[in-house]
């Protein structure tokens, strides 16, 4: 049924012309979609990234190496504020397994929903923890199905996960989108997002009936020529875990891979050159009982027609001892608690 099912997913891009032809590029932008582009035109783009929160949302925790840190979403909430109060463009997403473990997971996610909307993400990818049903273990793939729907319906922003269709009819997730597009000033970026094979590896009841598509091998089926043919920038935000992100960023035609999974603390952003010969940042900011807040500073150029990354700057916020939190945030982080409290 894997098998079936990957053939259809190739077949139905096929047949909406998202599979480039033999001997084109298989990501080349669809200029005809606006006015011809101005050479040597920038355009900047702030993006803002957390990942593996895993209901880790206010703590102080001690690492393996003795060190203190701090998880605060409530403090990502000021700094997210504050950069979009000095940046133009800002893209706030989130990289998946948000709210499984961790103090709050037999709330589902409703927490977690709050919070994200009140700071306001654009999007969000499937983790491969999110399919699971608290308690972990126990659930069963119709109980998956009904907390995805209810957190799909409670967002007030987009689920991605273009990797993974129900094996007896190869259709997406009714939940989740392959990808979106965001305009800033005219610049469309496309957001493409993909989750990690290990639900499917690990025979997970929760996910039973469901196929998940290798992402390199779905980008390469049609959901990257897809995405380009509406953008300008294509961004892959993905809970593949850090091997594939790497592998991800050689394709021709990603700009970004911003990456979850594994947990991996990346400071400064790793690279890979693409098949088009640019180079590629990928993100992490590590995840569960250590994450941090991301920031990845993008400055995209017109050369040829297209729009060309040609510098940019990553880090992660770690020392957050002199900023402020949200008190909106922290307010409901303090409702839940009480109910925890109240049992």
């Amino acid at each position: 049924m894997a098998a079936l099912s990957r053939r259809r997913l190739l077949t139905s891009a096929l047949a909406v012309g998202l599979v480039a032809p033999a001997g084109s590029a298989l990501a080349a932008p669809n200029t005809s979609k606006d006015a011809k582009l101005v050479e040597g035109t920038t355009f900047r783009l702030t993006i803002m990234q957390t990942n593996d929160l895993h209901g880790h949302l206010q703590e102080v925790v001690e690492t393996a190496d003795g060190r203190l840190h701090e998880n605060n979403v409530a403090k990502y909430a000021t700094l997210i504020d504050q950069v979009r109060s000095e940046e133009e463009n800002v893209l706030v997403v989130d990289g998946g397994d948000l709210f499984l473990r961790g103090e709050f997971e037999e709330f589902q996610s409703a927490l977690e929903t709050e919070i994200l909307k009140e700071i306001g993400y654009a999007a969000t990818v499937i983790g491969n923890n999110d399919f699971r049903v608290f308690p972990a273990g126990d659930g069963t793939a119709e109980d998956s199905y009904e907390q995805l729907k209810d957190y799909q319906r409670t967002l007030n922003f987009p689920i991605l996960c273009g990797n993974v269709v129900y094996e007896d009819t190869g259709k997406l997730l009714p939940f989740a989108k392959a990808s979106i597009t965001k305009s800033y000033s005219g610049v469309k970026v496309g957001l493409i997002g993909v989750t990690t094979m290990k639900p499917e590896v690990r025979e997970w009841e929760d996910v039973a009936g469901l196929d998940f598509i290798d992402p390199v091998e779905a980008l390469e089926g049609g959901l990257l020529a897809d995405a380009s043919s509406k953008s300008h920038v294509n961004v892959i935000l993905s809970h593949a875990g850090n091997d594939d992100d790497h592998r991800i960023a050689t394709l021709g035609g990603v700009d970004v891979v911003l990456g979850a999974d594994t947990h991996r603390i990346i400071r400064t952003p790793e690279t890979e050159v693409n098949a088009d010969g640019a180079v590629v940042p990928i993100t992490q900011g590590g995840g569960e009982q250590e994450h941090y807040l991301t920031r990845l500073d993008l400055e995209f150029t017109v050369q040829g027609g297209e729009y060309v990354l040609t510098t940019f700057d990553g880090s992660l916020y770690e020392d957050l001892s002199d900023v402020e939190e949200d008190p909106k945030v922290v307010a409901i982080i303090d409702r839940y608690r009480a109910m925890l409290a109240e049992g």
